[in-house]
Formats: C-alpha cells, sequence, structure tokens
C-alpha cells in the first residue's frame, strides 16, 4: 500500500513537471510571437509610410479610420494613406497574438512646424490601442504654405510676437534671408524661421519680391488639423508582458518648441514625448528628450507627469500632480519600444534617459548643497544648507527673481549666471544678506536653449561657500531664442530688455 502510494505521488509529480514544461514552451512560444509580430509591423511601418508627406495618416496595421462627410479614400492595408482634410478619427487595435495583429500607425501632422523646416511636421506613432479624434475645426483649420524669402534693409531685432513690445529673441543682419510663411491678423509683422527658429520680424524693415499679403494670417488661435485631438489608449494583454504598451509617441524636428493641445490640454514641447490615457488617474505625459511645458509646470528628460481628466476624458479637471522620475518598470516598457521603432519613421532614433541620467537631472534640479570654498574667507559661514532653490525648472525671460536658502555668518551673496557652453554671462553681488534677488535674465543674457546658475556667500567681499550648479532650460512659454544676436532699428528696433511676453513666438499674442 506504502509503495503503491509512492508510486501515485511520483507519477503525479511527473505528470506535474510534464504540464509545467508544456506551460512554459506555450507562454515562451506565446512571447516568441508577439516580439515576431511587433518586428515585423514596425518593419512594415518603415517600409511602407517612412516617405510619407505631410498632413497625412498611413496605415501599419491593425487600423480604421473614421471619414468625413463626402470624403473619399481607403485605409485598409498596408500603406494606404489618407490626407489629415478627409479624416476626423482613427483607431489602431490592440495586441491579439492569437489573430496575428497589433494596430499601428503612423501620422504626419504640420501643427506649429513651418514647411520650410520641416514637410512632415510632428511624428506621430499610434501603438497599440489608441483612438485619435481631430478637435480641430476643418473649416478654419490654419494651412500652411511654402514660404516667401525676405531680407532685412537694416539690422533688425527678432521678437517673440508680433508686436514691438515683444521680447527680443535675436537679430538679423542686412541682407539676410528669412523664411516669412505667415503675417500678423494687421499685416505688419511677418513670422520667419532664421536658424532653424520661429520669430516675427516688423514687415516695414525688410524687402522681398514676393507678395507678402498671399502669406496666410496666424494668431494665437491657429492650428492645423490634428494638432488639438482628443486621445484614449486601451489596456494591454498580459500574455506579452514587456513588449509595448497602448500609447501615442510624438515626436518634433530638433531644436523646435511644438504646440499642440490633447484632451483640452495646452502642450509645449521639444523632442519627444509619449502619452497615454489611464483609467482613474487621468492623461499620464513621459518626456523621453528635450522637455515639456504643460501651464507653469516644466517637465524634464525622464520624467513624467500626470493630469486629471473629466469623466469623459475630453477635458481636464485638475491641475498636473505626481511630477516624478520614471520608475524603473517604465523605463523598461518605454526602452521595449524604443528598441524596435526604425529610425527612418522618426527624425532622430527615440531613445529613454537612463537611471543615472535622470538621477543626475533630479539632483540639478534639487540644487546641489554648498561645499567650502578655500580662501580667506574658508570656515567663516555654515555652508551645510547653502544651495539654490528657485528657478529649477525653466529660466523667463526678463525680469527673474532669484531664491537661496542662505549661509548664516555670510554679509552678502553673488549670484552667477553661465551660458550653455559654461562661460559666465551674468555675475551680480547683493548689497546684504538678503537671499532673493532679481536679475534681469532676457537680453543680456543673450542667445541660448540651456543656462545654468549658482550662488557664492560672501564674508566680507571673500568667498566663503559655493552651491551647486542649477542647469535649466529657457522657459518654452517665453519664446525661441533665435541665434545670430544684434539689434536694429527702424520698427523692427527697440528696447533689448522689452517686457516678457507669455506668447510664443510660433503665434501672435
Amino acid at each position: 500500500m506504502v509503495q503503491v502510494s509512492r508510486v501515485f505521488v511520483g507519477l503525479l509529480l511527473s505528470l506535474l513537471a510534464v504540464g509545467l514544461l508544456f506551460s512554459g514552451m506555450v507562454m515562451g512560444a506565446a512571447q516568441s510571437t508577439c516580439e515576431a509580430l511587433v518586428v515585423e509591423a514596425f518593419a512594415g511601418l518603415s517600409q511602407n509610410c517612412a516617405e510619407m508627406g505631410g498632413g497625412a495618416a498611413c496605415y501599419g496595421r491593425a487600423a480604421s479610420a473614421s471619414l468625413l462627410d463626402g470624403a473619399e479614400g481607403a485605409f485598409e492595408s498596408p500603406g494606404d494613406t489618407l490626407p489629415l482634410t478627409s479624416l476626423s478619427a482613427l483607431n489602431t487595435s490592440a495586441l491579439s497574438p492569437a489573430a496575428d495583429d497589433w494596430g499601428l500607425a503612423l501620422l504626419n501632422v504640420q501643427a506649429n512646424v513651418p514647411l520650410a523646416l520641416s514637410e512632415q511636421g510632428l511624428k506621430f506613432i499610434m501603438v497599440g490601442q489608441v483612438d485619435l479624434e481631430n478637435a480641430v475645426d476643418p473649416g478654419s483649420a490654419f494651412v500652411p504654405v511654402d514660404p516667401i524669402i525676405v531680407t532685412p534693409l537694416v539690422g533688425a531685432n527678432l521678437r517673440s510676437r508680433p508686436s514691438a513690445e515683444g521680447q527680443v529673441v535675436g537679430g538679423a543682419k542686412v541682407g539676410e534671408e528669412l523664411a516669412a510663411d505667415g503675417r500678423s491678423p494687421d499685416g505688419g509683422w511677418l513670422r520667419v524661421l532664421a536658424a532653424d527658429q520661429i520669430a516675427w520680424i516688423s514687415r516695414q524693415v525688410v524687402s522681398s519680391e514676393g507678395d507678402l499679403d498671399s502669406l496666410p494670417v496666424i494668431t494665437s488661435e491657429s492650428q492645423s488639423l490634428m494638432q488639438s485631438f482628443f486621445l484614449n489608449t486601451g489596456s494591454d494583454p498580459a500574455t506579452c508582458d514587456g513588449l509595448p504598451q497602448s500609447m501615442l509617441v510624438i515626436q518634433a524636428p530638433a531644436g523646435l518648441t511644438a504646440r499642440i493641445t490633447v484632451n483640452g490640454i495646452d502642450i509645449a514641447f521639444e523632442s519627444t514625448i509619449v502619452l497615454r490615457t489611464i483609467p482613474g488617474e487621468g492623461l499620464r505625459i513621459f518626456v523621453l528628450n528635450g522637455g515639456a511645458r504643460i501651464a507653469t509646470v516644466s517637465i524634464p528628460p525622464g520624467f513624467t507627469v500626470n493630469i486629471p481628466l473629466s469623466d469623459d476624458g475630453r477635458q481636464p479637471s485638475g491641475a498636473p500632480t505626481g511630477l516624478r522620475p520614471i520608475t524603473g518598470d517604465e523605463r523598461g516598457q518605454l526602452s521595449s519600444l524604443t528598441d524596435v521603432v526604425p529610425d527612418e519613421v522618426v527624425y532622430d532614433p527615440l531613445s529613454v534617459p537612463s537611471a543615472e541620467e535622470v538621477q543626475a537631472i533630479q539632483s540639478e534640479l534639487n540644487g546641489a548643497v554648498g561645499s567650502v570654498a578655500s580662501g580667506a574667507a574658508a570656515g567663516q559661514a555654515n555652508c551645510s544648507r547653502f544651495r539654490p532653490t528657485s528657478p529649477l525648472d525653466g529660466l523667463a525671460f526678463g525680469i527673474t527673481n532669484f531664491y537661496w536658502d542662505g549661509a548664516p555668518g555670510a554679509t552678502s551673496y553673488r549670484i552667477k549666471i553661465y551660458g550653455p557652453d559654461g562661460g559666465l554671462r551674468i555675475t551680480a553681488d547683493t548689497s546684504n544678506v538678503t537671499t532673493t534677488f532679481a536679475v534681469d535674465t532676457g537680453s543680456p543674457l543673450g542667445d541660448g536653449q540651456t543656462f545654468s546658475w549658482n550662488v557664492e556667500a560672501l564674508v566680507n567681499g571673500q568667498v566663503a561657500c559655493v552651491s551647486g550648479r542649477v542647469t535649466l532650460p529657457r522657459a518654452i512659454a517665453a519664446g525661441q531664442p533665435v541665434s545670430g544676436g544684434g539689434s536694429g532699428g527702424g520698427s523692427g528696433g527697440g528696447s533689448p530688455t522689452a517686457a516678457p511676453s507669455p506668447t510664443p513666438p510660433g503665434w501672435s499674442g
């Protein structure tokens, strides 16, 4: 009886082992099938859609389209394209290994990208189960045109908005060729592309052989088709753990600040972002490269933030919350996408900041604790809590208040602001022990996209403590700096320290 029981138990264990082995083989096969399907899908997207022009959508795999009344076209097979002028909504499907199906589509959305910079505009990649609905009225959508070359008659200021009160963001030399693609509502200003940056120049200081009145009017409300949209991303099957989740990837041409509106949320960003809607949370934004801004919240690369949405998911229900570094699991999910997206369908290869890079950014945002300086004043002030506290996320144009935690024993402080190359641009001394000081970070600071600053604690004019250095981008909402520098005369001239404008340079105020 005992012997029979032992035999039975042994047989049972053998059957269990075979079952586990078979289960593992099935799961491994499913995993392998998923990976092969994803690689195959992206290879097809590259082959069929990489050369697509602007203002269009391309079928990658498992996608469907809703057309406007009267519009015609097919969107059923890999490589099928539709102009955005025919499209009201686009849907891609969740991963289904059993059906050998997985949704994938590519869109080229002009947004605020000048044709002279890129005819393809922003790159939208719909991955997995994604619902995308156009929110821009087709009858009033902005349609970009080929630019007209203009040349300044005198050295002229380039401004962040079409007004003599707009912030000076650069300069144009006499005879320099600028590509103009739009005009202000009053016709007095032209939107131009200079050194791959967008700015405005007074029409009175330029000459052109083209018909400038033929350029479209650009206002703060101007949006191209799909520049504003409603987004919903679905859940993903657990059978393909570690493969790309359903998401929308958006990439802008290098150096440009792109502007989109997602579910009623205005987003300005550079380079690459990923968007997902999560039940019970709202819209989550991941910044892979560059940076992003929502209202007053700046999001550095490798970070994410969440915006709560209304019950119908079509508008925000609160302010952005939970700004934090991406987690290891999120990095793995994002990397599973960036590892398979072909370079041919994007401007720059996709990548996810490493944990070390994110940690370095976080340290810069927090501000390093000050160190004791060598010299005559060493040890005469307490440096243990000495560090910058504001600004930590973006450097505005114009008068900016700098704050720091003090070093007891110091008799005054010195602020230092450095340019993108690390060279000292501005230094300013306080006259007492105040821990805040206002500095003009407009034109006196010069051109550039990324700056840094720190503070020195002084004892009778000698350096006692040196704070950590904080690196931060130009505040996106303040305008795009244009390289080339210089000031000018005529209607395009004016004070180089004009009051800053919160209006982006792509549109008028």
